[in-house]
């Protein structure tokens, strides 16, 4: 409780109600325990937690030596804690991955940005354009170039999800049906 009370002038207005929400499991765990208000009360915390993650995530995108130990350093997590917490998402690796192609999805798709898809690569802190693209293309289901091509055109490229692109193996009809 000392600990959220220390830090809630940096609660943005936008949290307060999660904040609100964890504190009250957390209270009614405490005050009569029970396996359910344990787990109410892990999950609410876990909420928390993991929009810490995302936003100390967001706000590193672009450096070049932020990784999972950098994480679990500014987090204030252990690394098997911050590896439990991620883990429904691929880990720790994979969520940070992920937000950096989230992020160079949005600068590709935006019409305004005169960056080249070899700068955003680099500003984003993968290792070359072709790895990027790569793994571009397989996230989202379109290359960079193709995306750009169409923001530029004012059209929209739907994002496939990244389970249900075909497979370089050259999957089948039947095997892609399968997938849903």
């Amino acid at each position: 409780m000392v600990a959220i009370e220390n830090g809630l002038p940096a609660v943005m207005k936008a949290d307060l109600s999660r904040l609100t929400d964890a504190v009250g499991a957390m209270v009614a765990a405490a005050v009569a325990l029970s396996a359910e208000r344990v787990a109410v009360a892990r999950r609410q915390i876990d909420v928390g937690r993991k929009e810490r993650v995302r936003q100390i995530v967001r706000r590193n995108l672009r450096t070049p030596t932020f990784g999972p130990i950098a994480l679990c350093r500014l987090v204030g997590m252990s690394r098997s804690s911050l590896y439990r917490l991620c883990e429904d998402g691929g880990g720790v690796a994979q969520h940070i991955q992920r937000q950096r192609l989230l992020e160079a999805h949005a600068v590709v798709t935006d019409p305004t940005t005169t960056k080249s898809v070899s700068a955003i690569a680099e500003d984003l802190c993968f290792a070359d354009a072709s790895s990027f693209s790569r793994t571009f293309k397989r996230e989202f289901g379109h290359s960079p170039g193709e995306m750009r091509s169409a923001a530029l055109a004012g059209l929209v490229l739907p994002a496939i999800p990244r389970g249900l692109a075909p497979s370089s193996a050259g999957a089948d009809f039947s095997e892609l049906l399968r997938g849903f």
